[in-house]
């Protein structure tokens, strides 16, 4: 009988010893990084995706929007450049009633101007305290797509000059999409482009119906 009472106490201790000495199970955790981004008036912004990685992970790479991406102009074919009459002057409520026009769909005019919203962009909630000198619409065919306004007052005359002295705080495009107001640096070149147009603009007729 003591026998068989040391015989149970020694298996007991055996499982015991046994079971102490398998390793510890592991546990996996996967940490999940979640990206803010706060959109702010004061610098420019971008609407980014993921990290690049692998398309199989679910974490390929997506591009960035631009304003052009934003704006639906990829497909713009087409321009009319308003040129305000007297946008600098004393009448700040209705200068823009009066204007000249140039249109046109040559690639040498339509192509360097959607290339300046094709970057990042600077978003308010507010328009900013700056007069516009024009303002531009862009047409696929006859459907207009977008109106997109813009100053070249302080934007370098050299088209070779891309410093950031070369914009004044007004030297700008921009348009409006859902209540926001999409502000782009116009470059020098864009300017140099529309100011060269502006003396090309003809004064409206007026059409009977």
């Amino acid at each position: 009988m003591r026998k068989l009472y040391f015989e149970h106490i020694f298996l007991a201790l055996f499982i015991f010893t046994t079971i102490a000495s398998l390793p510890a199970c592991e546990t996996k955790t996967t940490k999940t990084t979640t990206k803010t981004i706060e959109v702010s008036d004061t610098e420019m912004e971008s609407v980014d995706g993921p990290e690049p990685g692998n398309a199989e992970d679910g974490n390929a790479a997506v591009k960035t929007n631009t304003g052009l991406d934003i704006a639906g102009l990829h497909q713009a074919d087409s321009v009319q450049i308003l040129f305000f009459t007297d946008p600098f002057g004393k009448d700040s409520l209705r200068y823009t009633r009066f204007f000249k026009h140039y249109n046109t769909s040559a690639a040498d005019v339509v192509q360097p101007i959607l290339k300046n919203l094709d970057q990042l962009f600077l978003l308010r909630t507010e328009v900013m305290k700056c007069r516009s000198e024009g303002k531009i619409f862009f047409f696929k065919g006859k459907q207009e797509l977008k109106t997109v306004y813009f100053n070249t007052q302080g934007a370098s005359a050299n088209p070779g000059d891309r410093s950031q002295q070369a914009n004044s705080d007004c030297a700008y495009m921009y348009f409006i999409k859902d209540g926001g107001f999409y502000y782009f640096r116009i470059q020098p070149q864009t300017a140099a482009l529309l100011q060269s147009l502006k003396t090309k603009a003809i004064n409206p007729t007026a059409t009977i119906n």
